[in-house]
């Protein structure tokens, strides 16, 4: 992996964790203005699990797939993504 692309899938991955750190916080605020749980909490793991895996496949100079412990982070990372956002999808237009 040469530099150029793995400042790419720095800010790429930066871009993509700043995205989970606002559906959190839309999570937070609806939580507070409609005093409706709406499991915010559950945007944390992703939010930990996704970089970090990419972390792993930036650092250690691999391609992006065949690896594991990063694959396991980034399934993981992506599988509570889909759970959280659907929640709150189904909260907030009242889908129960």
């Amino acid at each position: 992996m040469t530099t150029a692309t793995r400042i790419i899938a720095a800010v790429t991955w930066a871009e993509i964790g700043f995205l989970i750190f606002v559906l959190w916080r839309i999570a937070r605020f609806y939580e507070h203005s409609s005093g409706r749980r709406a499991y915010s909490y559950l945007f944390l793991p992703p939010l930990l699990l996704l970089p970090s895996g990419a972390a792993y496949y930036i650092t250690f100079d691999t391609d992006f797939v065949g690896c594991i412990p990063a694959d396991l982070l980034l399934f993981l990372g992506g599988i509570l993504l889909i759970i959280a956002t659907t929640l709150l999808g189904q909260i907030m237009v009242g889908e129960r």
